[in-house]
């Protein structure tokens, strides 16, 4: 068992405007919603009280279809301060317009090559976004779906060709955790069943611990140590009352 020691991603919509046949998207079980204020909100406080070294936006979504999306980047780069603010796109809804807005937040955009016909123009728009601004938003284009691929820890009928393949786990030892666009905290971000939580952001994260689960065994990378029997656990979700934000220069802000 491992004590949470960062949260490295929040998925800001389960949702998305693709259907790949290499994701697990297509398939997942789980509701496709959006992630609500008040869920945010402390996602984002726990991603401030256990630091680490960025902060990713991107889920198992595109996380560009959510409605608040210009606002909830703002909200991001106030709790995380000068923490690097990444998050990956398939560029379908990233015009000029969203590029110019979001560019104050200096978040590192990746553009995945999901549709070359999208993606393109995309680029084209972070490019000339970060040009006005005069710092890089584009900091990456993906195609590790045919270059770096991977099957999602045996999720998915797709080849496995990463470089990455046989190196540590990024997330059990170093106590990175997941947090789902429903508020639940999963062990890492392929769990796309949501089939071994560890609690939810209405928990005491200190409190909790990540370890060892039945994807670990069909991964590609390696989790570093013996591996459990399979076990499935359903957490509850709990209903608080909603967490109030206050406003703030471009946008609107955790307490």
């Amino acid at each position: 068992m491992f004590p949470i020691r960062a949260i490295h991603q929040i998925e800001m919509t389960s949702r998305c405007n693709l259907r790949c046949r290499y994701c697990t998207h297509p398939t997942m079980a789980r509701a496709k919603i959006d992630m609500d204020d008040a869920t945010y909100a402390k996602a984002l406080l726990w991603a401030r009280k256990f630091p680490s070294h960025e902060l990713n936006l991107a889920g198992i979504g595109e996380s560009t279809m959510h409605p608040e999306f210009v606002r909830n980047v703002f909200i991001a780069r106030e709790a995380v301060g000068e923490r690097p603010l990444v998050l990956a796109t398939n560029g379908l809804l990233m015009t000029l317009e969203l590029a110019r807005a979001i560019a104050p937040a200096r978040p590192r955009i990746w553009v995945s090559l999901h549709r070359p016909e999208k993606a393109g123009p995309a680029i084209e728009a972070l490019k000339q976004a970060q040009a006005e601004a005069g710092h890089q938003l584009l900091w990456g284009i993906s195609a590790d779906a045919s270059i770096d691929a991977v099957d999602w820890a045996g999720q998915v009928k797709w080849h496995v060709s990463t470089r990455q393949k046989g190196e540590p786990c990024p997330w059990v030892k170093p106590g990175r955790v997941f947090v789902l666009s429903d508020g639940r905290v999963a062990r890492c971000c392929f769990d796309a069943k949501a089939d071994d939580v560890i609690g939810t952001v209405d928990d005491d994260l200190t409190q909790l611990q990540t370890a060892p689960y039945k994807l670990c065994a069909t991964c590609h990378h390696d989790v570093g140590v013996p591996l459990p029997a399979a076990r499935l656990q359903e957490i509850p979700i709990k209903l608080e009352a909603p967490v109030a934000y206050r406003q703030v220069a471009g946008g609107t802000s955790v307490p």
